[in-house]
């Protein structure tokens, strides 16, 4: 009883100093709210201003073999777009954000397509290099594949089921990438498995109506996440990491030495054995080979989404599954992996009830649903995934990766309904005669 009562004394008191000093920590709880609403307004107005373009690529009649290499040249050429991100000026003053792009694949009614949606500045940028990997590709800016249906579906109409992904690892941790395809195929190039083949046929399989989008928004990014990644090296390696001295420690370290009288005698690090790579198995060679080499690649920041949309009387539960196949072939036990994140809510208290779904539940599932597929039509970079409340999950895959994930597929992928160029061009020659 005694110690509650000194509790709540001590509550009091605090409370009594906080009025009494309002004017101490008002100003500032003030300053902090001014600069998030400042800073919020002008990203606001600068995204707003910003003009964007959807381009499709039409895959030649010729796609090499090789067609992932040739895509993950387009990604690095696209990272030059980052340049360092942006300054502390630009965000405060005009709420400046970096660039960023949408790579998609989408099927409408089995017909499959490859989009780009960039900034309209960067138009050129996005022909120049992808004409540079895919000379005989055809590229077109076609309305917005959205547009077709309305910014709010009715849930008595479509059915809509959709997913974000993230890794279920530290990003250093790479995916299977086209080049352990191409190991696994051998020098016969149509002996290989091209990645997206499974996702190919899954889209090509659709019926009138149903529509499945896949869509990876990705932004270059810094090395701050190598230094992240070579603590994972690190510990592949057995290092144990340096815990950070305290912010002060350097202040209270003349007074330990006048009061002890004399330096406190640092202790000798008992020596360790030097790293032997020859004491890892094969297998733990591998995944520390793996993330070095991931960390020595251009990366990007992905956000991934999948949306499945369809009238009620059409509607598949079992194309998602056919998508989320063509991840799992993209993983390893012993590195990284997709999981994931369903746009349903099982409702709170769900324990009480056998079937596991509690209070709200059907609320919340139509809400994820709304915010997925609102999110998708926007192409949402930012902070917000499937549920406000929390942030967006990025990944961060290097070049090779996106590569794996998204790239004109070669002959090797027979889908019926992909459209292909269907002429080749070329300059006339120098010899026809033309009307002077």
């Amino acid at each position: 009883m005694l110690q509650t009562i000194s509790l709540w004394n001590t509550v009091l008191d605090g409370l009594h100093l906080a009025v009494q000093f309002w004017w101490v920590w008002t100003p500032v709880i003030l300053a902090i709210i001014a600069y998030e609403e400042w800073k919020d307004m002008t990203r606001t107005a600068f995204l707003s201003e910003l003009k964007w373009t959807l381009v499709e690529v039409i895959p030649p009649p010729d796609v090499p073999l090789s067609s992932p290499r040739a895509a993950e040249n387009i990604f690095a050429g696209l990272h030059a777009s980052y340049g360092g991100g942006t300054g502390w000026k630009g965000m405060f003053f005009k709420g400046e954000v970096p660039t960023w792009f949408s790579f998609e694949i989408v099927s409408n009614g089995g017909e499959t397509h490859f989009y780009i949606r960039c900034p309209e500045d960067k138009r050129n940028v996005i022909e120049s290099i992808i004409f540079a990997q895919y000379p005989a590709a055809e590229i077109r800016i076609v309305p917005d594949y959205v547009d077709e249906l309305p910014a709010t579906l009715d849930p008595s109409q479509y059915d809509v089921t959709g997913a974000e992904l993230a890794f279920t690892k530290e990003d250093a941790y790479p995916i299977k990438t086209y080049i352990e395809f191409e190991e696994a195929g051998g020098k016969d190039e149509y002996a290989r498995i091209d990645p997206l083949a499974p996702l190919m046929e899954t889209m090509s399989a659709l019926r009138p109506g149903e529509r499945l989008w896949l869509q990876y928004v990705v932004r270059g990014t810094g090395g701050d996440w190598v230094k992240e990644g070579a603590k994972v090296t690190d510990k592949l390696k057995g290092k144990k990491e340096e815990k950070p001295k305290p912010p002060l420690d350097f202040l209270f370290a003349p007074l330990d030495w006048l009061l002890a009288g004399e330096k406190k005698e640092e202790k000798k690090e008992e020596k360790k054995d030097d790293f032997n790579l020859q004491k890892l198995t094969a297998a733990e060679r591998k995944v520390l080979e793996s993330v070095e080499f991931k960390l020595a690649k251009l990366a990007f920041k992905t956000g991934i989404r999948l949306l499945y949309i369809a009238p009620k009387d059409a509607a598949d539960g079992s194309r998602i599954a056919g998508v989320t196949s063509m991840f799992k072939q993209l993983y390893f036990n012993n590195m990284n992996s997709f999981k994931p994140t369903m746009a349903k809510d099982k409702g709170f208290l769900k324990w009480l009830f056998p079937g596991d779904v509690g209070f709200g539940a059907k609320e919340a599932t139509a809400r994820k649903k709304r915010w997925v597929y609102g999110s998708y039509r926007n192409r949402l970079f930012t902070h917000e995934g499937l549920d406000p409340r929390k942030p967006e999950k990025l990944c961060i895959l290097s070049t090779d990766e996106l590569a794996t994930l998204w790239h004109l597929p070669g002959l090797n992928v027979k889908a019926p309904l992909m459209p292909r160029v269907q002429a080749k061009k070329g300059q006339p020659p120098s010899i026809l005669p033309t009307r002077q």
